[in-house]
């Protein structure tokens, strides 16, 4: 296997769950974060998923065109056939597919998740353990800074004015890499320039 970590923005996009039950409700529960147009399609759907006013339901059976103009699906029955079928028509169409709990016919996994702000970190242990990512997931919460989503609102805004008025490429570096660093070790917004907090 060669699972490379691409990050996509999905915001906006297409995105398909076959199958109504719980393991779909916690694909979509780390999906509906990123902000896609998340469509729930089987026979029988929670009503939970039916009552999340962000997706859109549909109690029928799978049909092959359900899938046009996605740019994700998630294969989440529990019809080991049907999800194989789905994987193979979206392999066919070059969507994006996973198929839970089935390594062979996915396109992409499912890491485990920490999402603060605009830091986004996710563990994948190729399937191999589950439990071992999570784990994992925890121990590198506990290592980040609690008020990161305000550090990394910061920065970029840094980032923003540093094009602008530090021209060379080595020097402005040096500079985002100070600047981060500080904010950082102070666990707040600070100035590189006065060392004081930007709160």
């Amino acid at each position: 296997m060669g699972y490379f970590p691409f990050f996509i923005d999905i915001e906006g996009k297409k995105g398909l769950v076959v199958g109504g039950g719980t393991v779909a409700a916690r694909k979509v529960e780390k999906l509906l974060p990123f902000s896609p147009e998340i469509t729930v399609i089987a026979p029988v759907i929670l009503t939970e998923l039916k009552e999340n006013k962000a997706i859109s339901c549909m109690e029928k059976e799978f049909t092959d065109e359900a899938v046009e103009n996605c740019t994700f699906v998630i294969a989440a029955s529990d019809d080991g056939a049907l999800n194989a079928h789905v994987s193979a028509l979206c392999r066919e169409k070059g969507i994006l597919v996973n198929a839970v709990d089935d390594m062979e016919n996915c396109g992409f996994l499912f890491p485990a998740l920490i999402r603060e702000g605009k830091l986004t970190v996710g563990i994948s242990t190729e399937g191999a353990s589950p439990y071992g990512a999570a784990k994992l997931r925890d121990l590198i919460r506990k290592q980040i800074p609690s008020q990161i989503e305000e550090i990394l609102d910061f920065l970029a805004q840094v980032r923003k004015e540093a094009k602008e008025q530090i021209p060379d490429p080595a020097e402005r570096a040096c500079f985002l890499k100070a600047a981060a660093e500080l904010c950082m070790e102070r666990n707040m917004p600070v100035s590189i320039e006065t060392g004081h907090s930007k709160k």
